[in-house]
């Protein structure tokens, strides 16, 4: 099963943020919560918030759902899936149905000692864009780049 946690438009360049995120992609999101607390840079602090966020997501998942409202879902979906026409809603309909087997597959339901990184990604969000006065009545831009943190956890290796 897979779990998904997403900040989106974070001030900060995505350049400084990929650095943090390419450090725990595979690790154990323990050690790579742990990992991040003792970096001492922004980007470290947001890539943990977003991890953070994940981790309360799997634990919110595995709570909240009950096997047979799972099953109920799944045969509604495979039915919107069927009836659709649009190739977009059947490719998410079907993704929701792959997150929902494979949690009702799942032998420890996302234990969060048992969750790894399967995916940290950086992605650029819209760059605010300034300007600042020069010489002889001209202006040079300054670009304020912003980004998204997606963070993918998994309970397989």
């Amino acid at each position: 099963m897979e779990v998904l946690a997403v900040a989106k438009g974070v001030r900060m360049s995505p350049q400084k943020v990929r650095e943090m995120t390419r450090q725990i992609q595979g690790m154990h999101a323990m050690e790579a919560s742990a990992l991040l607390g003792n970096v001492p840079r922004k980007s470290a602090r947001l890539v943990a918030k977003t991890l953070k966020s994940a981790m309360a997501n799997a634990e919110h998942i595995a709570d909240g759902w009950d096997p047979e409202d799972l099953r109920s879902r799944i045969s509604e979906l495979e039915q919107k899936v069927g009836s659709a026409n649009k190739k977009k809603t059947r490719r998410s309909g079907q993704a929701k149905i792959d997150a929902y087997q494979s949690f009702l597959d799942s032998t420890h339901k996302l234990d969060q000692t048992m969750l790894y990184v399967k995916e940290a990604t950086v992605g650029d969000a819209p760059t605010m864009k300034r300007w600042r006065p020069r010489a002889r009545g001209s202006a040079s831009p300054i670009l304020k780049r912003c980004c998204n943190i997606r963070i993918v956890l998994t309970d397989q290796i």
